[in-house]
């Protein structure tokens, strides 16, 4: 009886990995065409093609004009705060990297345009002012994490504020 018993052991052990090695096998065959579907997911849908080049020869394509080139911009003024010697867009900068605080108020930032916060801190002259704004104050962090900004442009976003525009 016991020999018997062992071959039943050894009989289900044979089966079951006989079983595992045909779902691996499946296994990977299924996987085949999921590769080539994501793959197919992942690929461009279509592509853009300027007049001249040449996909529009491709059945269905359709080209696209180029736009003109832009006519020339007008001067700014030079006594005009959002425009810097390098173009800074003052206005631009302000609503990207120092609006979510100045904007609100949020964590005591001084909102721009409001005259008795920024008297205050302006009572301690610009110098102290920009030290702040480079350095980082309170919850601010240094240079209001407008790492791109210059000096010059940290002092022309602390104008803009200061005056409310």
């Amino acid at each position: 009886m016991h020999c018997r018993q062992r071959n039943s052991i050894s009989l289900i052990v044979r089966l079951t990995t006989l079983l595992g090695v045909i779902g691996f096998s499946a296994s990977l065959a299924w996987a085949q065409p999921d590769s080539a579907r994501i793959s197919s997911n992942l690929s461009p849908i279509g592509e853009v093609c300027l007049a001249g080049d040449p996909c529009t020869d491709a059945p269905g394509a359709t080209a696209v004009a180029q736009p003109a080139a832009p006519a020339p911009a007008a001067p700014a003024p030079a006594a005009a705060p959002e425009t810097a010697a390098d173009d800074f867009d003052v206005a631009g900068a302000y609503q990207l990297r120092c609006f979510a605080c100045h904007g609100t108020g949020a964590a005591g930032a001084p909102v721009a345009g409001d005259a008795d916060a920024w008297g205050e801190r302006m009572g301690k002259g610009m110098e102290a002012v920009m030290a702040n704004a480079i350095n980082g104050v309170g919850a601010m962090p240094a240079r209001g994490l407008c790492m791109d900004c210059t000096d010059d442009h940290i002092r022309s976003l602390i104008d803009y504020m200061v005056s409310g525009q």
